[in-house]
């Protein structure tokens, strides 16, 4: 309403040639001042090119008009108005009409790209004004229990639901004057809890209505607020802070703006570490200035949409289709994929049911046996902690910190060659031949085609000799056996030492490539006795927990029930019982389930942490959990002038990629990861920023079950997410000339 300001400073000083347009002149500022039109007259000739919500419109158009037919510059300043408006209608294409195609109006103004720009600009609002010691975001080290209380409403709400992804919580809900029981109940739980998160939902946007938040409820914060470490998220405006005379009492207080699902999964985001917090105050409120905002980094992976990382979802629904038919030819009864992209997983779903019978449905949180990928999750990362703490230097020999191995054949062999698989190390040992009913001299045992001669051969032609032996076996765990093979079957417990030895005894060939896990119960036997400490013990302390990563387990019946596991084969040679809950590979089942080759369990979110961490150069959850030179070391080729592909303990690209085998063709050279024998597969790639996870219990019921890699299944899945982000999609492995 000012001509100095609008036409004096905006027009001539500085310039401006654009349309100029008022606030809405019906708010009270204005209102109650001027009326009868007065207002938007006022507004006109200050120089307004456009007049929003005038209190009355007709009153307006009547002074306006009055004006103009007696004063020249009036209609001089409605002239110049005019042309100004028609001129931007025309550069804008509103002047030429054209009729709009309402049969897709819905779907044109709800694409996605506007959704996700809308979703943006929510996510970085979310501001973060206190955060006391470090509190947020929430860290896992040691388990610590949580309680969510919905204060304003007692019905579920995004919040909870994407918190209890990352995080266990108990969760409370207070409605609108709730009763001084109810509210009672809740602040008596509290100091049973670590820390709290207090949501202050079902706000208004009217600050004469206190934004909707009632006297009692902000006496029930401030009284919540001692009883254990507390975090204040207002679901209003940042002018709601004002309500709160002591902001101290709380641990961490959050301003989410509004109440909506954008924010609440932001919120939430942001509280677990899934999310980096980057919003500041727009105004100064309460005891924090204008401007106020901590800026919290993104510490662990989090779920999100394909739209967010780029992905094309039609290639999707293509892997969609490949676990499918993975499941109807019976290559797995079930599956879990996850991919992500920058952090972010945009992919994961479960497929299919634990067994053939189609009874209980593959659930996400379902623990896979991992196979051979703990050679890379468990053994490698193992082996790099030690390095990066000076216990180990991987330039010297095994047998310079395993002292049995220097008056054997494997004296001389050194770190590198063994990771690489090109020591000449033996393929493998059956040790559980030996323990049953039929003893077998080992020169009777092929070299080759072991599997399929145990199963056809020693099953079907001696079937009154497979089974175990009684006098190696008990039925029942006693003082002399004490390591569980499966259900009602214990092996004697001083049984590792003829396995070892059996080890010591094999003999060595020429130093090529020869996939080999003989190596890795070396090192595991090496990692226990340097850090005087059970080998799966030693990486919950040093990886997996302070990752805050709880589903990655040896021997997982003494942590979760059997069924929240795969059953893997049923075994109708040695264990003679379907296999579920206890590790498949005989070797690691003959060491108690824990191993350096095998015997890892692992649900696909934890599987991808590791992979995330490794990718990340060895930072997550906020922690530096391995040194990036280290990770470096190990990702390296130190054989390729033998043909050898392989890391140290990590799998590589083929150097000359080639159909229907180790990898798809969009893995870049500095990709790594690992397959397992019963249907696994972990990989990352730090040039792409992608991890992939593929689980599946192939090995039901029948170990000699090869679908899964006859139809390069985990491969084809894995090109066709590198093909979601590229734009000439690379053709996928074709098997008998069919895709």
């Amino acid at each position: 309403m000012s001509h100095k300001v609008v036409t004096g400073l905006l027009k001539e000083k500085m310039h401006f040639k654009g349309l100029v347009m008022t606030d809405a002149l019906d708010m009270k500022g204005v209102s109650l001042r001027y009326n009868n039109g007065e207002a938007a007259l006022m507004a006109f000739l200050a120089g307004n090119d456009i007049l929003l919500t005038p209190n009355s419109i007709p009153n307006a158009v009547a002074k306006i008009k009055r004006k103009v037919l007696k004063n020249k510059k009036a209609a001089q300043r409605l002239e110049e108005s005019c042309k100004k408006i028609l001129v931007y209608k025309y550069l804008s294409g509103v002047s030429q009409r054209k009729s709009i195609d309402t049969a897709h109006l819905l779907a044109d103004i709800n694409k996605p790209e506007y959704k996700n720009t809308a979703d943006k600009l929510f996510y970085g609002a979310v501001t973060v004004v206190k955060n006391s010691g470090h509190l947020l975001p929430l860290q896992d080290t040691v388990p610590a229990t949580t309680a969510i209380v919905i204060v304003g409403d007692n019905h579920p709400a995004t919040f909870e639901k994407i918190f209890r992804q990352y995080f266990p919580a108990k969760v409370y809900y207070l409605k609108k004057q709730a009763s001084e029981q109810d509210i009672n109940s809740v602040l008596k739980q509290l100091p049973h809890f670590d820390r709290a998160v207090f949501c202050v939902v079902n706000t208004r946007l009217s600050a004469s209505a206190h934004f909707g938040i009632t006297s009692g409820e902000i006496q029930f914060l401030e009284k919540a607020a001692g009883k254990t470490n507390t975090v204040l998220n207002l679901f209003a405006s940042p002018y709601a802070l004002n309500f709160f005379k002591n902001p101290d009492a709380f641990r961490a207080i959050i301003v989410s703006y509004q109440d909506v699902p954008q924010t609440q999964k932001a919120s939430a985001e942001i509280i677990t570490g899934t999310r980096a917090a980057t919003g500041r105050l727009p105004v100064a409120a309460g005891h924090f200035p204008e401007g106020t905002g901590i800026r919290l980094p993104k510490i662990r992976l989090r779920y999100g949409t394909p739209e967010e990382t780029g992905a094309n979802v039609v290639m999707l629904n293509k892997i969609d289709s490949i676990a499918l038919a993975g499941i109807k030819m019976h290559a797995y009864p079930g599956c879990q994929i996850l991919a992500a992209k920058n952090g972010i997983i945009f992919y994961h779903k479960a497929f299919g049911y634990q067994t053939y019978a189609d009874t209980v449905p593959e659930k996400m949180n379902y623990l896979y046996d991992l196979a051979s990928v703990t050679k890379m999750l468990a053994t490698t990362v193992a082996l790099m902690k030690q390095e990066q703490d000076s216990l180990i230097d991987i330039n010297k020999k095994l047998s310079d910190y395993l002292p049995m191995l220097r008056h054997s054949n494997k004296k001389d062999l050194g770190f590198k060659e063994v990771l690489s698989h090109q020591a000449g190390l033996q393929d493998w040992i059956p040790f559980y031949l030996s323990t049953l009913k039929l003893h077998l001299p080992e020169k009777e045992i092929p070299t080759t085609n072991v599997l399929h001669w145990i199963q056809y051969k020693l099953g079907r032609e001696n079937p009154d000799n497979v089974g175990p032996d009684t006098t190696i076996y008990h039925h029942q765990i006693s003082e002399l056996y004490t390591v569980r093979v499966a259900q009602h079957l214990y092996l004697q417990k001083d049984y590792h030492y003829h396995m070892m030895q059996q080890i010591l005894n094999s003999p060595l060939g020429e130093k090529k490539y020869q996939y080999s896990g003989l190596g890795f119960y070396l090192f595991k036997a090496m990692t226990e006795r340097l850090n005087e400490q059970p080998f799966d013990q030693y990486l919950y302390d040093n990886i997996y927990h302070c990752m805050g990563l709880y589903h990655l387990v040896f021997t997982p019946r003494r942590y979760f029930p059997y069924t929240l596991t795969n059953p893997t084969e049923d075994d109708t040679v040695w264990r003679m019982q379907q296999v579920w809950g206890d590790v498949h590979d005989m070797g690691a089942t003959m060491l108690g389930g824990v191993s350096g080759n095998a015997g890892l369990f692992g649900n696909a979110h934890d599987v991808a942490a590791v992979m995330q961490m490794l990718m990340d150069n060895g930072v997550y959850d906020g922690k530096r959990i391995l040194d990036s030179a280290v990770i470096s070391r190990f990702n390296h080729r130190y054989f390729v002038a033998d043909s050898n592909r392989r890391g140290l303990g990590f799998d590589k690209p083929l150097l000359r990629y080639i159909d229907h085998k180790s990898n798809c063709k969009s893995a870049s050279p500095e990709s790594f990861g690992h397959s397992g024998f019963t249907g696994t597969y972990a990989w990352a790639d730090p040039e792409n920023v992608l991890v992939y996870v593929f689980l599946s219990n192939r090995v039901f019921p029948d170990m000699l079950n090869t679908k899964l890699a006859d139809e390069d299944i985990r491969t084809n899945i894995h090109q066709l997410f590198y093909n979601a982000f590229l734009k000439k999609p690379v053709p996928l492995v074709k098997e008998n000339g069919h895709p």
